[in-house]
């Protein structure tokens, strides 16, 4: 009959193991196998004998035995090989193609010609006949000729121009006021103009 132990010990420190088999198989322990358990390496021993053979046995007198053939003991292990770092792999410098990226021109927008600020109706200039002359003041007891009063005139003719609010890129203009029909690159939006 046989009796079973283990002996563990960090994987970081095999030496701290081989001390401990060195010890057990001084005290005829053998080693049946080496198994890695998580962050340890542990040992199963055996060796013969067990807990029915502690108690001492009735002495019975008989023909002697022959005696038992020395138990070699298990052989001493020096040393575990130690494990050689895998090499390193020094980086390599690879030159990548410089990809330029196309420099996408905006177009710009000429400035506006504006008169007395958007949409403003200017008083048209009248032109005074000649043949009516300057009324002093002294003469004014006679009325003098009313001068027609004339339609105002637009100069900024209806299209698409810069948002004077600065909400949007561009506003409709209808020609007499600012409506609510933006765009900003290329779509159209509705947006009540500013009063």
């Amino acid at each position: 009959m046989f009796e079973y132990a283990a002996v563990s010990s960090s994987s970081y420190d095999i030496e701290s193991l081989v001390a401990k088999l060195n010890e057990r198989s001084a005290a005829g322990w053998d080693v049946v196998s080496v198994v890695s358990t998580g962050g340890e390496v542990s040992a199963i021993l055996r060796r013969e004998g067990g807990a029915a053979d502690a108690a001492p046995a009735p002495v019975v007198e008989a023909t002697p035995e022959p005696e038992p053939a020395p138990v070699e003991a298990a052989p001493v292990v020096e040393s575990v090989p130690s494990f050689e770092p895998s090499p390193v792999i020094e980086p390599v410098a690879v030159e990548m193609p410089v990809i330029e990226t196309p420099v996408i021109e905006t177009p710009t927008i000429a400035p506006v010609q504006e008169p007395a600020g958007w949409g403003a109706v200017e008083t048209p200039v009248v032109d005074v006949p000649a043949a009516v002359e300057p009324v002093s003041p002294i003469e004014v007891s006679a009325p003098a000729a009313a001068v027609p009063a004339a339609a105002p005139v637009v100069t900024t003719p209806a299209g698409w121009y810069p948002d004077p609010s600065g909400r949007f890129e561009m506003r409709y203009w209808d020609g007499t006021a600012w409506t609510e029909h933006v765009s900003r690159q290329g779509q159209q939006f509705t947006d009540p103009p500013v009063a």
